[in-house]
């Protein structure tokens, strides 16, 4: 598989999410959030988070499909990544579901690691 073919289907995941984030950010930040996702207040944040994932990937996936520089797209996303991680890291472990921290690391992690990756190949 070519780079701009696996920067494609990194991409069209990550739209997927937001895509979920969008219509439904209660039911697929659950997970990580527990019942605190149906508050108001959460879907709020939930929602732009699904639209800040929506954006780059959009960005990163436009820019693969046309030949275009993807780094930027993919470092942008790996940053995002970088701070839902932090942030979950460093939250109150006590009042988040008890599979929030390992599962922030496992899909924020392996997700930003992978951007990262895809970024620094771009860039040799």
């Amino acid at each position: 598989m070519t780079r701009p073919k696996i920067v494609i289907a990194y991409s069209a995941l990550r739209i997927a999410y937001a895509l979920g984030l969008l219509a439904a950010p209660a039911k697929v930040a659950r997970p990580w959030l527990g019942d605190d996702a149906s508050r108001p207040a959460a879907e709020v944040a939930l929602r732009g988070l699904g639209m800040r994932d929506l954006a780059l990937a959009t960005g990163a996936l436009t820019a693969a499909a046309t030949g275009a520089p993807t780094r930027w797209w993919l470092a942008a996303c790996a940053a995002g990544d970088a701070a839902d991680l932090t942030a979950t890291l460093g939250a109150d472990g006590e009042r988040l579901p008890r599979r929030a921290k390992p599962g922030t690391v496992a899909a924020a992690g392996v997700f930003g690691a992978a951007a990262a990756a895809l970024a620094v190949w771009e860039a040799r």
